[in-house]
């Protein structure tokens, strides 16, 4: 961006939202760009304080980290040994297999480890290359796991006991990876982390994303033959693949434990360094389609290097098509004309539930539909806004095998979009089918996914331009996500009805992500594709829920029972990892680990003094209690506060109370930035830094039931949360 561009977009700050905002947005940016000139070097100060503690375990299963060795430097080879001989957890082995190297200071190096009892190594009399080489050392393994490690990359120093540590959390693990980073080849940097989702089958079938640190169950691998030399350049994806059809029982380390050494030539440092990977990456996944008895094919995407599957769509299932829709029949008629015109899957029915349009409407919908060249079943039944009974309703009257919920403000651009749905939503574990979305008139994304943060379900990377790259190109390639949007989103009717269909009780908000939770919790994966694509002309159907304050005050309360439902999806989500930012949809790093420490907790003796309500506006979005990854426990507060007659909303800090029948305690509060506040308020002015979060430490707490109070200058305000400690 240029120079005068920036003193633009600063203008426009100061002009719209005031200074306040543009110090706080500058603060953030020299974080990422002038504090540190390496945010992830930040990032490794703040988490990586304590690698070297340990804790004693009930459980020390043996762990045999196999090594493959052939032709590499001498001091990297030593670098990735030494990072194993000095694990903090002591109940492993190494177990080296050398290829057949030609440089002779191989097995010098090896040789000068040989009398160290936690090693073995086995000398291979010819060159057989990855595959057989990383078997041959499996064969000298006793241990209980198997870790794959690669001859030029090093380990944590807690990586092995970060392993022993989950299993005795849960001893029926049976493949458990870690998050990664990259290694400079002089060791000087770490570069490029990969902070991963928790298993998710169908991101892993588009790509090999568990890599790095991979620990099996070694009973399981020896039934499998382990590596299978056919697919070198890829044989850890091909065994992995394999190794996830005989157990669910996987688990996901949220911790960097592996730095995969960037050297010329090497996968780490391009993948396409390698084109006979890309040969064994199409083969391994067709083989992995056929051993799972499913039909597709294998689309490579040259632009990104991707190998993209597509299930092939069962033509003797029906899909109903769901469409709710009132009073918006010009809207209506677009949608349901582009996918008469587009749709290549022709085994489906439309079903329009209007709940209500008058008489002229629901005219132009009947006589619309009686003369469509397609199925078309119309039904009228004026009732309130509800759009979980719209859509049951729509359920109730298919005849389909597969339902699609639609919006009617879509129009379909993929030709493909129905059957390839319906391929996925017919997957055995697959539960709701949604797909990539588009603002109409741009390339910019509406949805590719749903998460669920701290700060309630975010739709990720909105408003993102389509053509770029983002995060492990997730808007390339199917994703497994906790949520789709209803918007267009499929799922089996068998698993719809198993799940009691959409929550009526959600009239408005959250219906969709409840269903995609109801559907998670059963067993079932959510997913997004990618390749599948429409426009969403969005809120031309219907308002936004932060548009006004009545509307954004429903939007909490279903926001509160939707967590309620499911607390254990309440500032987490299996499909986003912990180390990312908590407060927005960028998959940005998380630099404020350490935001704990600047919450004081003060216990206050003494009257309290009440304010008059009249004379502010406040709004608590979320009182909880959650853990952090210290295993502390904290009340978690936050909303917004504004005083009516103040313009310094910006920068005053309210504070938070919790008050019982004979203890009161109060704790500062830190601001969080969120535009359009004026919506949301009601307010003529857009007050975007009035809004707070704060941490109650609950140990600093006696038990009670306390009522939660804000305020600022000794004047509080009751909010009506309640909380028990």
């Amino acid at each position: 961006m240029s120079v005068i561009k920036k003193i633009g977009t600063a203008f426009k700050i100061v002009n719209e939202e005031g200074i306040s905002v543009l110090a706080y947005k500058t603060k953030y940016k020299i974080k990422y760009a002038l504090n540190s000139a390496d945010p992830y070097k930040c990032w490794i100060a703040q988490n990586e304080t304590d690698l070297l503690a340990v804790r004693e375990l009930e459980y020390n299963p043996k762990i045999s980290v196999v090594i493959p060795v052939y032709n590499i430097k001498e001091n990297l080879l030593r670098e990735c040994i030494d990072s194993v001989l000095n694990q903090t957890y002591k109940n492993f082995e190494i177990c080296l297999a050398d290829d057949a190297s030609t440089l002779p200071e191989v097995k010098e190096v090896l040789k000068s480890y040989e009398d160290d009892e936690r090693i073995k190594i086995v000398y291979r009399k010819e060159n057989g290359h990855i595959s057989k080489a990383t078997n041959s050392a499996i064969e000298l393994a006793t241990g209980e796991f198997i870790a794959f490690m690669d001859c030029d990359d090093t380990l944590s120093p807690n990586a092995l006991y970060e392993v022993a540590f989950k299993l005795n959390e849960n001893k029926d693990l049976d493949y458990i990876y870690s998050d990664e980073d990259k290694l400079s080849e002089d060791s000087s940097k770490r570069m490029y982390p990969f902070f991963k989702p928790d298993w998710s089958p169908d991101t892993m079938m588009e790509v090999m994303y568990t890599c790095h640190l991979s620990v099996y169950r070694k009973s399981i691998g020896d039934k499998l033959g382990w590596l299978d030399s056919e697919f070198d350049g890829a044989q850890d994806y091909d065994f992995a693949l394999r190794f996830t059809e005989q157990t669910k029982n996987i688990g996901h380390i949220s911790k960097v434990l592996y730095h995969w050494r960037m050297i010329e030539g090497s996968t780490a440092e391009n993948p396409e360094a390698k084109e006979y990977v890309n040969e064994a990456t199409v083969k391994l996944k067709k083989n992995a389609l056929k051993r799972r008895g499913y039909k597709g094919e294998i689309e490579f995407l040259e632009s990104r290097y991707l190998h993209l599957v597509h299930y092939e769509p069962d033509e003797s299932k029906k899909v109903s098509i769901i469409i709710p829709s009132k009073d918006n029949f010009e809207v209506y008629k677009r949608c349901i004309d582009s996918i008469i015109e587009k749709t290549l899957f022709k085994n489906y029915e439309i079903i329009t539930v209007d709940n209500g349009s008058n008489d002229e409407h629901r005219k132009q919908y009947e006589e619309y539909c009686k003369n469509a060249p397609i199925d078309i079943k119309y039904f009228h039944d004026k009732k309130d806004f509800n759009f979980s009974w719209m859509c049951n309703k729509g359920a109730k009257e298919a005849s389909g095998d597969f339902y699609l919920f639609l919006n009617d403000d879509m129009e379909v651009i993929t030709p493909e979009w129905l059957g390839r749905m319906q391929g996925q939503a017919n997957l055995p574990y697959a539960g709701a089918v949604g797909a990539k979305l588009i603002y109409p008139n741009s390339n910019l994304i509406q949805h590719i996914g749903v998460v669920s943060l701290p700060v309630g379900p975010v739709h990720i990377f909105c408003q993102a331009e389509d053509d770029i790259n983002v995060p492990m190109n997730r808007n390339f390639m199917d994703y497994n996500y906790s949520a789709v949007t209803a918007a267009c989103l499929m799922v089996d009717k068998n698993k719809f009805e198993e799940v009691g269909g959409f929550d009526e009780t959600f009239a408005v908000a959250y219906n969709d992500v409840k269903l995609c939770f109801d559907l998670w919790k059963k067993g079932y994966y959510n997913v997004c594709k990618a390749t599948v694509k429409l426009y969403h002309h969005e809120s031309l159907s219907r308002g936004s829920d932060t548009a006004n304050p009545e509307k954004f005050e429903r939007l909490i309360k279903e926001r509160t029972r939707l967590y309620s439902y499911h607390p254990d999806l309440r500032d987490q989500d299996p499909f986003y990892n912990v180390n990312l930012v908590g407060d927005n949809d960028n998959f940005m790093l998380n630099l404020e680990k350490s935001q704990e420490d600047k919450f004081v907790v003060k216990k206050v003796t003494g009257d309290v003094e009440m304010g008059n309500p009249d004379e502010v506006k406040f709004n608590i979005e979320n009182l909880y209690k959650t853990d952090d990854n210290s295993k502390k426990t904290y009340i978690r507060v936050n909303g917004w506060y504004i005083e009516k007659e103040s313009n310094m909303n910006n920068y005053t800090h309210p504070v938070c109370m919790l008050k019982s029948d004979k203890n009161c305690y109060t704790v500062n509060t830190l601001k969080i930035y969120r535009g359009y506040m004026d919506k949301i308020t009601g307010m003529e002015k857009a007050f975007n830094l009035s809004n707070f979060y704060c941490l109650f430490d609950v140990e600093q707490l006696e038990a009670g039931e306390y009522r939660l109070y804000i305020g600022r200058k000794n004047k509080w305000y009751d909010t009506k949360g309640r909380i028990r400690v």
